[in-house]
């Protein structure tokens, strides 16, 4: 259910495309640093988002130049460097991907699920007990996902909001939030939420018809413009917690991704096929003059 909130590349400066890859990287290090380097492979865009986040609310990141092991070809590259928005990020990284290995098990019980929630338990007890408040709040969200979707709910809000509060949670109790940020930073991930999850279950729609499995949208019988218009909606309510924050410096990879990359995604997972014209026609340079 990861990889949605991400930043929409062709539009970033050269300086904010290195800073998020510097982030993604940073990332990817420190949790290699704290868990393992198998715990590497849970890596999300989702929490690299975070990273960024709370580091631009804090006043901005530190970055060095390193290398990627499995990109050494590439050659030295800005990191960001090591700091608790990083640990953080890093330690959600872990309990959202053994929640979701877990989900992924119940659903599928396909080999690579179990293997990949062996893989994850030691590090998910790990920082399950540096945050076991958060850890609670998580189990406690995915617990209710899970018997709406026992029961079969026709219903979009009730799903989207279990996960809506599941992502609250998680940027409420960052430890290095501002107070006076708190209430709309709540709010935006909170509809951050709500729109993953709906997303991601409208890019599963086919395969979850196929298998009998659970989607809000499949037992509405919702079409694409009803759809269109609820995420429409929910990122709008996100861009309004969004708007509440000062951001100082400004962060225009932030900007970025809550104004134009999530859009983007979800023109892509909506509309595939308006997604692949409008792209042949930036790369031909057919699009329209900007």
């Amino acid at each position: 259910m990861f990889g949605y909130i991400r930043p929409l590349e062709c539009e970033l400066k050269v300086r904010e495309q290195a800073e998020y890859r510097a982030f993604y990287c940073g990332l990817c290090k420190t949790i290699g640093t704290r868990y393992g380097l198998c715990e590497r492979l849970s890596l999300s865009y989702d929490c690299a988002f975070l990273a960024a986040f709370l580091s631009a609310l804090s006043g901005g990141a530190a970055f060095y130049r390193g290398n990627c092991m499995p990109r050494c070809y590439r050659g030295g590259r800005p990191i960001a460097s090591a700091s608790p928005e990083l640990d953080y990020a890093a330690d959600v990284n872990v309990l959202l991907a053994w929640y979701q290995s877990c989900d992924d098990v119940l659903d599928e019980g396909r080999l690579p699920a179990v293997v990949s929630r062996a893989a994850l338990r030691r590090a998910f007890h790990r920082a399950a007990r540096r945050h076991a408040a958060l850890d609670g709040e998580i189990r406690g969200c995915v617990s209710r996902l899970r018997e709406i979707e026992k029961k079969n709910v026709a219903s979009t809000d009730e799903p989207s909001d279990a996960f809506g509060t599941l992502l609250s949670a998680v940027i409420r109790r960052a430890p290095m939030l501002p107070q006076g940020d708190a209430a709309a930073c709540g709010w935006m991930f909170y509809n951050l939420g709500k729109w993953v999850y709906l997303i991601d279950a409208w890019d599963d729609r086919e395969d979850d018809k196929k298998r009998g499995g659970y989607n809000p949208f499949l037992s509405t019988n919702m079409d694409a413009d009803a759809a269109e218009f609820l995420l429409n909606v929910t990122l709008a309510e996100a861009e309004k917690g969004y708007d509440l924050l000062t951001i100082d410096p400004p962060s225009g990879l932030i900007e970025n991704i809550m104004r134009l990359g999530m859009r983007s995604v979800q023109r892509r997972v909506l509309r595939p096929e308006t997604a692949a014209c409008a792209g042949r026609a930036q790369r031909t340079g057919k699009g329209e003059a900007r």
